[in-house]
């Protein structure tokens, strides 16, 4: 399917995004040579990168990698879809707040994850999904 494919690119540019940002906010080094600082963190509860970090590689980056590589996977689920990409636009909006400002990345990654929460969406609801857990299963 068409939509799978587009989902596991998606998951899979997310994913790689997510470590990448993950490590960068990790390493104070790198931060540096970026250009990235603690003073970027006034307007939020955090005085380090260390919980942003770690929730942007292991939610974020490793998330979405484990989602796409189930999405290869026949035992596949569409809810992991909108569960990472609610997640997904939720980071996004909050970062946006914390840091005050909104920039193409941002933009572009929030539009990645509505891509997700719709297409996981539409694939519940062509599907017939019942909802994880709940009492029409059988």
């Amino acid at each position: 399917m068409v939509l799978k494919r587009i989902l596991f690119l998606l998951n899979m540019v997310i994913g790689a995004g997510g470590i990448a940002g993950g490590f960068l906010a990790l390493s104070p080094n790198a931060r540096i040579s970026v250009g990235i600082d603690t003073s970027m963190l006034v307007n939020s509860p955090f005085t380090t990168f260390l919980i942003p970090g770690l929730f942007l590689l292991l939610i974020i980056g490793v998330g979405n990698l484990t989602v796409g590589r189930l999405n290869i996977r026949s035992k596949y689920s569409p809810y992991y879809e909108c569960l990472m990409g609610m997640i997904q636009c939720a980071w996004i909006v909050i970062q946006c707040l914390m840091l005050l400002a909104v920039n193409w990345l941002h933009v572009l990654f929030f539009i990645f994850g509505l891509i997700q929460l719709c297409s996981g969406f539409y694939l519940v609801r062509k599907g017939n999904i019942p909802f994880p857990f709940s009492a029409q299963q059988n």
